[in-house]
């Protein structure tokens, strides 16, 4: 009856072992799942987030193509030059403007033409 009761007893352990082996490597194999899937979410993530940005972008560059008339930061952006440079070019009158009290305002059709007034002369600008 005793050695009976070993046995039985050797056999719950041997039991209990593989029962634990087995959940070990289920989690182990659902955490690499988890890690996986946490690493695709947050790639996806980003991949939406800069096509997001890319889209703004693409409409903030739009609604300047579309707008008529600028003020000076936006002039200065849609020239392509440094809002130094384009005070300078305002100093020195080289450029087309309207002043309204202490605040400029620029035609994109005035500002087009002047560019491409310049570009026949090969007018050179610098800092």
């Amino acid at each position: 009856m005793r050695d009976m009761k070993n046995v039985w007893m050797f056999c719950l352990c041997v039991v209990l072992l593989i029962g634990s082996w087995m959940i070990s490597d289920v989690t182990k194999s659902i955490a690499a799942y988890g890690d996986s899937a946490t690493h695709n979410t947050a790639q996806i993530a980003s991949i939406l987030v800069t096509i997001s940005n890319e889209l703004n972008g693409l409409n903030d560059k739009k609604a300047s193509e579309d707008k008529q008339i600028f003020d000076a930061a936006e002039a200065a952006e849609y020239l392509g030059i440094a809002e130094q440079i384009l005070a300078k070019l305002l100093d020195s009158k080289d450029i087309p403007a309207l002043q309204i009290n202490s605040i400029y305002r620029f035609s994109k059709r005035a500002l087009d033409e002047w560019v491409y007034e310049q570009s026949k002369k090969h007018t050179i600008y610098q800092k």
